[in-house]
């Protein structure tokens, strides 16, 4: 597994950044992000490194959008999500790609721990400041806080970042990198 190239890297990690913002923001990813960035990332490949790699950019765009429908299947994801994962391989290529999934999905879950473990622990008490100190701490229950819809656009560009920017320590250190 190679480093991806500056050409690449670069405006994958911008959309990745217009996309987490919007995702902030609106909980929702354009598709002319997911569409247009999978197109840009196809056109860059294919144009810089030849026929080869427009064939490696296309079976990365179709692996990650594999690797992701059963999340969106399952209810975990967004389908905008998952086009944006797909985005991704179009820029990576299936290596990276495959490798940017399975650091999307670590980030996801440390994203969500963090998000239970404040809408359970930390919100409460910052709530209760002033009120009585006895009383008993109850669960939110799920479904009935804003948090419960995490903005997947972020854990997408943690997992490329880690991909993108430390190829040598992923390969080094990861069983993943024995694996590609």
């Amino acid at each position: 597994m190679s480093a991806p190239s500056l050409v690449v890297s670069v405006p994958l990690l911008a959309i990745l950044a217009v996309a987490t913002w919007s995702d902030l923001r609106t909980r929702r990813i354009p598709n002319g992000l997911s569409f247009g960035g999978a197109a840009l990332g196809l056109l860059i490949n294919a144009a810089m490194f030849g026929p080869t790699e427009l064939g490696l950019a296309a079976l990365g765009w179709a692996l990650c959008l594999a690797c992701f429908i059963p999340l969106y299947v399952g209810g975990g994801t967004a389908a905008g999500d998952v086009k944006l994962m797909a985005m991704v391989g179009a820029f990576l290529g299936p290596a990276n790609g495959f490798a940017a999934c399975l650091f999307t999905l670590i980030a996801g879950g440390t994203l969500a721990a963090c998000f239970v473990a404040w809408r359970n622990h930390v919100a409460p008490r910052l709530s209760m400041a002033g009120s009585s100190a006895d009383r008993q701490l109850e669960p939110t229950p799920i479904g009935s806080h804003a948090l419960d819809k995490i903005p997947y656009a972020t854990a997408i560009a943690l997992g490329t970042a880690a991909v993108v920017l430390h190829p040598k320590w992923l390969t080094a250190t990861w069983p993943l990198g024995a694996i590609l």
